[in-house]
């Protein structure tokens, strides 16, 4: 419901009334503040109390109020139409097909509907995590901080190391994207069951491949974040525009040594087809699976001898609501 939404100024309210609701009030990004915000930044925030219980949810008590004033008649009213329906079809046909999701959500109606808990719980184990903009032209990954809660249209990966923002963010998993991603009007959706779950990482990268890889990942973001901070006009969405146009940059640049590095961590031919050289690992990682062989898995191989190494600090934080 979009009572849960908060803009900056209602935030800062119900704070400055009952500062301990500052613990269920969370900044909430979408794509657009992702892609075409200063730095990346969240502009909304978002009530959150979904794993709380109502008595422990109604002790913050200016934005429980909130909920309860805006949120709960709503649900009550398209649970009471939802009965009424079920009834009315069940007196037709006692064996119709009935629904009754809006009186399960009434069960719990001060959490957002779809709570995303599993998500969560894996994004408490890291130190930040990476996203992107599920409808995107062309995916920009980013770290964000982990209490930032992201919408439905900003792609999760629950992964904080540079090792696999590199991958991601290569001209491979770019390649892979633009053969295996949905359209929608002029843009692509990233649906991670046709693109991430069949996107083949590197096998068998030994560890100087998947050093190069991290230090070239994390260069790159580096870079646009220093970039960013010193030019408050720039933001993601423009800085890749900028790769359209000819002539040096460079972004360019970073990106192609990362490029590179991600070549050698698959042991590619650089000149010949990258997709089709992914689609031949990916065949070969399929069969190894059909047959219960071991494959390597999204992430940090678990032969790696130091993975602390591969994770950096850098992240989208929040603005400070007070």
């Amino acid at each position: 419901h979009e009572a849960f939404v908060l803009e900056s100024t209602e935030a800062k309210e119900i704070i400055k009334v009952d500062p301990k609701s500052r613990q269920v009030i969370l900044p909430y990004i979408i794509g657009r503040d992702l892609l075409a915000e200063s730095q990346g930044k969240p502009t909304r925030y978002v009530i959150d109390f979904n794993e709380l219980d109502i008595i422990t949810a109604q002790q913050y008590k200016t934005a429980f109020k909130r909920i309860h004033d805006l949120v709960l008649p709503v649900r009550e009213e398209k649970a009471r139409a939802e009965a009424t329906q079920n009834a009315k079809a069940t007196n037709a046909n006692e064996k119709a097909v009935i629904n009754t999701s809006h009186q399960q959500i009434l069960t719990e109606w001060w959490k957002h509907t779809a709570k995303r808990n599993e998500m969560t719980v894996e994004l408490r184990k890291l130190t930040r995590y990476i996203v992107c903009s599920r409808l995107t032209k062309r995916p920009v990954f980013e770290f964000l901080q982990t209490t930032i809660r992201p919408s439905d249209l900003v792609q999760v990966f629950a992964f904080d190391d540079d090792y696999t923002f590199g991958i991601l963010q290569s001209n491979a998993h770019w390649e892979w994207f633009k053969a295996k991603a949905s359209t929608l009007k002029s843009d692509y959706r990233y649906t991670p069951h046709s693109v991430f779950d069949t996107f083949p990482f590197p096998q068998q990268p030994n560890a100087k491949a998947v050093k190069a890889v991290a230090d070239a990942g994390r260069a790159l973001h580096e870079w646009r974040r220093e970039r960013m901070a010193k030019d408050k006009t720039l933001t993601l969405r423009n800085l890749y525009r900028s790769l359209e146009q000819p002539g040096k940059n460079p972004l360019k640049d970073l990106h192609a040594a990362l490029d590179k590095a991600v070549m050698d961590a698959y042991g590619f031919d650089a000149a010949g087809d990258v997709l089709a050289q992914l689609l031949a690992l990916n065949h070969q990682v399929a069969a190894r699976i059909d047959n219960k062989e071991p494959v390597t898995a999204p992430g940090i191989p678990a032969d790696y001898p130091n993975p602390a190494e591969l994770v950096s600090e850098g992240c989208i934080t929040p603005p400070e609501l007070i």
